[in-house]
């Protein structure tokens, strides 16, 4: 048999057609096999992850004292004397400083004097003892001779008189020292019955009432000299004092103020948007301005039930009041201070993201274009926590599914897209939200 020769057939124009149909075959087969594996609109894919998120509400206010005691003048006066210095601990009732009030210890001295008068004199009317009584019968006795005698002496002047062996002139001075002589009996008669019997309902009341004023006067000069007479209202240390024994001190001045150091609070306000976040027992992050890089920790206290007004700078805003106890045993936060407060409304964890914008609002329905093989697909969805740059998913989405952020303005249902992931940027887990 004789051999094939290639170059011979090579050169026939049957192969030469041949040839041609395969490539463009191969070529068309190619350009098929790529239109089925990369159709569709290009689309950027992320993952559903879990991060770590929680809820915080943020505001700002200053440190205060839970509790203090501002003693302020009340009228001008010169400080006499001083028992404390700043620093010092002092219980409740504590005698802190003396103003000059010499005009009001006499008072009280006088008023207590007219006080155990009245007394002495009330309790032998009430319980006379048996030496009064025995005072009391010798008067009676004596006035009541008095009177007989000068009523004996009356009648034998009259007679005198009647007989013209005196003047009238004499008989008119008998009769009224006999006037004098019966007044004086029946006064110590009705001193002695009172002694023997007790006194009269009359005697009784005006006697207590006399008692009464005399104590009062006492009361209202105790209360009185009080006023300068400065003493702790509340165990404390004195955290301020603005003067020195001799200064003259002005009314309304501030003098001394008493205070629990490791017992502080905030006061703030809490914008109408957040107050339904804010609770009872919530903790609550703390960081001051002089303090940076120092982080204190505290707990809500208490959420005001009424919301205020607040206008500034011709703006107006609601806000509620809200009361935050604060921890600091090291004793560097100083009443004054202004921080910045976190209140952890929802502790973190972790928890189902997806980026904002990944969801859309469609209907009154929240959904989420996912990949789903090849195809776009919408996926209704349940959301919760809101962070800076994330969304909490309750339900409609499992980890790891591929959903389609900022998805193409005309995407269907059902076209087909291709995957192309987001560009790896490492986002931090949205703890502070």
């Amino acid at each position: 048999m004789p051999a094939l020769n290639i170059k011979t057939i090579s050169k026939k124009p049957a192969f030469k057609i041949a040839l041609i149909i395969i490539v463009v075959a191969l070529i068309i087969g190619l350009n098929l096999w790529r239109n089925r594996t990369h159709s569709g609109t290009l689309v950027h894919t992320a993952k559903v992850e879990e991060k770590a998120m929680g809820e915080k509400v943020y505001t700002s206010g200053s440190i205060e004292l839970q509790q203090k005691q501002e003693v302020v003048a009340r009228d001008t006066r010169i400080l006499r004397q001083l028992y404390v210095k700043t620093g010092d601990r002092v219980k409740a009732g504590q005698l802190l400083a003396v103003m000059d009030c010499l005009a009001e210890e006499k008072a009280l001295t006088d008023a207590r004097a007219s006080l155990a008068t009245e007394e002495v004199d009330y309790q032998g009317l009430i319980n006379p003892s048996g030496e009064d009584l025995t005072i009391g019968k010798s008067d009676f006795e004596q006035a009541r001779t008095a009177y007989d005698n000068k009523q004996r002496d009356w009648q034998r002047k009259e007679a005198l008189y009647n007989a013209g062996a005196i003047s009238a002139q004499e008989t008119e001075t008998a009769r009224q020292e006999l006037a004098a002589a019966e007044a004086a009996f029946l006064k110590a008669q009705k001193a002695y019955d009172i002694l023997c019997n007790g006194p009269r309902t009359a005697e009784r009341n005006a006697a207590e009432a006399k008692l009464e004023r005399a104590q009062s006067a006492v009361q209202a000069a105790e209360e009185d000299l009080a006023r300068y007479l400065i003493k702790a209202e509340m165990d404390g240390v004195v955290l301020n004092l603005e003067n020195q024994p001799g200064d003259m001190i002005k009314a309304g001045d501030k003098l001394i103020t008493i205070g629990q150091p490791q017992r502080l609070q905030v006061k703030v306000g809490v914008s109408e948007a957040d107050a339904s976040r804010v609770k009872p027992g919530q903790k609550v992050i703390i960081e001051a301005a002089a303090l940076p890089g120092k982080k204190f920790s505290g707990k809500v206290t208490e959420v005001s039930g009424l919301a205020r007004v607040k206008e500034s700078n011709n703006t107006r805003s609601v806000e509620v009041p809200v009361r935050v106890s604060v921890e600091d045993k090291s004793g560097r936060l100083k009443p004054g201070y202004s921080v910045d407060l976190e209140i952890i409304s929802v502790a973190a964890k972790k928890r189902l993201v997806i980026p904002y914008e990944a969801l859309n609002h469609s209907k009154g329905k929240q959904q989420v274009w996912i990949y789903d093989d090849g195809k776009a697909r919408l996926q209704t969805v349940t959301t919760g926590l809101e962070g800076e740059l994330y969304l909490e998913v309750l339900k409609g989405l499992n980890k790891g599914d591929a959903i389609i952020p900022s998805p193409p303005p005309q995407l269907k249902e059902g076209q087909k897209v291709r995957q192309a992931p987001l560009p790896s940027a490492a986002a931090k887990d949205d703890h502070h939200d």
